[in-house]
């Protein structure tokens, strides 16, 4: 086959029994691979009210047809299950190596189902699968994990080949926030992800795989990458990605009135401290790009500080939000050190955050206060948040309770207003009443309010390919759907979404045929996209979700913006509401109508 590898390893943990399985070409036909045949492999045999911790959860992880190839950032390898967190359906991105080592090893997909009686490794080296014992390993970081592992492989030019994706202490301990962490210190962008591997004993997976791939027109599709190549390397947004990696953003987000600060309460404080001159001053920055990527947004960095010293990733855009500003911190130290610190415990920066950001609002507002805690957790003390996830990953003190999550928090104390998120999810640090279609996209995602999964600053903030004020209403319900389509698609060929801020969807459009062999057209693969986005819509339906979630709290939609460059602003998601339903061939419930799922040959009813 040309990109797909045809098969999927499928291991039953509480059996100890794995066996290898044909795809069928047609499901590879209508969904592309990557996220849109996981989701499909996931509802077809998951049933939506399963509780996430039982056996009967399963994790998929599914490379995409371009990944590995040498394709343009063929990279992404997609984690699917049903989250700790939400209750929903999620999805998670891993960037780094894991995903091209998968399809070296031979497999699109590995499904894994059950629970192991004792704590495992999956092992996937060189055609031979093991189900290792990990007692060793259990109660161990994922930095800790990884070396420990590669140390007992015994031999040091294959451990530099082989990729581990593991879980760390939050996992382990099964709270909601916890994530999985690949390549060493790499987050998987998918709340609840770690403690489902936690529930099922799996502690981490290893790849190695020598198979070679196969692109159906080798000479065009190396003509069409070298021209991508080119093109995006001469792209001014793409350069200040290489530069600084995501952090680029802190500075634009501030001027307009979007990066939030203390819980989305006020405008954020000054740049100074938090901006990219601070970042480049901060730390010794080091790139590190994914498989076949030529930006190499990773900036790997040293901390030193009397509290922490580690390796790790350099403060992105999401932790600096997150962990940063939106909990009243500018200290990039300090902010290095929390993120480092979710990398290593497992936890999902963003989660946390706002687990965070949350307590501390109910700390200001004297619901609870720091004796109670045993933790001084006020807005602006940095080591205090540092000690508090520490405390939270191996559920030590009061902060065990921080990792259920800022809406059990805030339900706990009679407060559910203070939580600001959706579906379970806390927001990602975009202010959605100062860029209105990154509010509608956070209403409405079907894994929650993450950015990831519908890229609108791309015109709303960059203007990259259309010249949008992010306040202003016109057209965004259209941005949204068509940004939610793109990134499905995307996905599902194994494709990093960062650089359409340099290149057009039309763009990957000769580089997908002349890998694959198809004729595809752009609106075809948006079909679907558009596909997947409905599949995933009937699960969460059938999970209980309603329209009732396609909201924003109160405070976006009835709280102006007090000061500062979107000083006044609120969100106004009812009024895009139903023009995107209605875009989306849905009634004004947001259920899908019977001649949608027809036109996308989904099951009705």
């Amino acid at each position: 086959m040309n990109g797909w590898i045809g098969r999927c390893l499928r291991i039953n943990l509480t059996q100890g029994k794995h066996h290898i399985e044909e795809i069928d070409p047609k499901l590879l036909e209508k969904f592309l691979g990557g996220r849109g045949l996981g989701v499909k492999a996931f509802v077809d045999e998951v049933a939506p009210q399963v509780d996430p911790f039982s056996p009967e959860n399963k994790l998929v992880f599914t490379s995409g047809p371009l990944v590995g190839t040498g394709a343009i950032t063929g990279a992404s390898c997609n984690v699917i299950t049903k989250s700790a967190l939400t209750g929903g359906l999620v999805c998670a991105k891993m960037r780094g190596h894991f995903g091209a080592e998968l399809k070296f090893a031979g497999f699109d997909m590995l499904i894994i189902e059950g629970k192991a009686e004792i704590p495992v490794i999956i092992s996937i080296l060189d055609d031979k699968v093991k189900l290792i014992p990990a007692l060793e390993y259990w109660g161990r970081t994922t930095v800790e994990t990884e070396e420990l592992f590669k140390k007992n492989l015994g031999d040091p030019w294959s451990a530099r080949e082989t990729y581990v994706a593991s879980i760390g202490p939050a996992g382990e301990r099964l709270l909601p926030l916890a994530n999985l962490v690949n390549d060493r210190f790499l987050p998987v962008g998918g709340a609840g992800i770690g403690a489902v591997m936690g529930s099922k004993n799996l502690k981490a997976i290893a790849v190695r795989g020598r198979h070679s791939l196969q692109v159906a027109d080798g000479n065009r599709f190396m003509q069409v990458v070298t021209t991508l190549i080119n093109k995006l390397n001469s792209a001014p947004l793409t350069q200040s990605m290489s530069q600084t990696g995501t952090a680029f953003l802190v500075g634009l987000c501030y001027q307009k009135g979007i990066l939030p600060q203390n819980n989305f309460r006020r405008a954020p404080l000054p740049l100074r401290n938090i901006g990219t001159e601070a970042l480049n001053s901060g730390f010794a920055l080091r790139s590190r790009g994914c498989f076949a990527c030529p930006i190499a947004c990773i900036k790997k960095a040293d901390v030193k500080h009397p509290a922490y010293e580690g390796k790790g990733m350099a403060p992105t855009y999401l932790a600096i939000g997150s962990l940063g500003v939106n909990c009243g911190i500018t200290d990039l130290a300090t902010i290095g050190m929390a993120s480092m610190m979710c990398g290593e415990m497992g936890l999902d920066p963003v989660a946390a955050g706002g687990a965070l950001a949350t307590i501390m609002e109910l700390v200001e507002k004297k619901v609870i206060t720091p004796e109670e805690l045993k933790i001084d957790l006020r807005f602006g003390n940095g080591e205090a948040m540092v000690e508090a996830l520490r405390l939270m990953a191996t559920k030590k003190g009061y902060a065990r309770r921080l990792g259920q999550g800022g809406q059990a928090l805030a339900e706990e104390f009679g407060r559910p207003e203070i939580f600001m998120g959706v579906k379970n999810l806390p927001l990602a640090p975009f202010d959605p009443r100062a860029i209105q279609g990154m509010g509608l996209h956070f209403a409405t995602c079907n894994y929650g309010p993450h950015h990831l999964y519908a890229y609108t600053f791309i015109d709303e903030l960059l203007n990259v390919h259309e010249n949008l004020e992010p306040t202003e209403l016109e057209g965004k319900p259209l941005l949204v759907k068509r940004y939610q389509d793109t990134t499905a698609v995307m996905d599902s060929l194994g494709l990093c979404n960062w650089p359409l801020m340099g290149l057009k969807f039309n763009n990957y459009v000769p580089m997908v045929n002349s890998c694959l062999g198809t004729s595809y057209k752009a609106d075809d693969l948006l079909f679907i996209g558009e596909r997947i986005w409905n599949l995933e819509k009937g699960f969460n339906m059938r999970a209980g979700f309603d329209a009732s979630h396609d909201t924003l709290p109160d405070r976006f939609t009835k709280e102006p913006i007090p000061d500062g460059p979107a000083e006044g602003q609120i969100s106004r998601i009812e009024e895009m509401i139903p023009e995107y339903y209605h875009l989306r061939g849905w009634n004004e419930q947001g259920e899908p109508l019977p001649e949608t799922l027809r036109a996308f040959d989904l099951e009705v009813g």
